[in-house]
């Protein structure tokens, strides 16, 4: 891509504006075109998104589709799996009697040891 230093300051002070062969250009030695364009700084995919997107392209139609259900359903599940996690388990759980401070574990008997407490 060659442009003149002229061409060059009169899009960066808004005289004319580059074209497409420019941006692409542009875009071809890293730089971010969307930003460029927008101000907005566009997202730059990790190696492993960009590894997952050269795959998900390189297989045909019908297992894009599986591939795609496989990822919504695991997605999904976590999702799930995250929200349980947010609420302590009932095996965690502690529970108080009334009127006292003493905190008992869940699935331990009240009342039916020789504490004098618990009488």
């Amino acid at each position: 891509m060659e442009i003149t230093a002229r061409t060059q300051i009169k899009y960066e002070i808004g005289e004319t504006a580059p074209d497409a062969y420019y941006l692409h250009g542009l875009g071809e030695i890293g730089i971010d075109v969307t930003y460029v364009l927008t101000g907005v700084r566009g997202a730059t995919p990790s190696l492993e998104e960009s590894e997952l997107l050269s795959c998900f392209r390189a297989v045909d139609a019908g297992m894009r589709s599986a591939l795609v259900q496989l990822l919504t359903g695991l997605s999904q599940m976590s999702k799930a799996a995250k929200k349980k996690r947010d609420f302590p388990a009932a095996s965690d759980a502690k529970r108080t009697r009334p009127g006292r401070q003493r905190k008992v574990p869940v699935g331990q008997i009240e009342g039916g040891g020789d504490n004098q407490e618990d009488r």
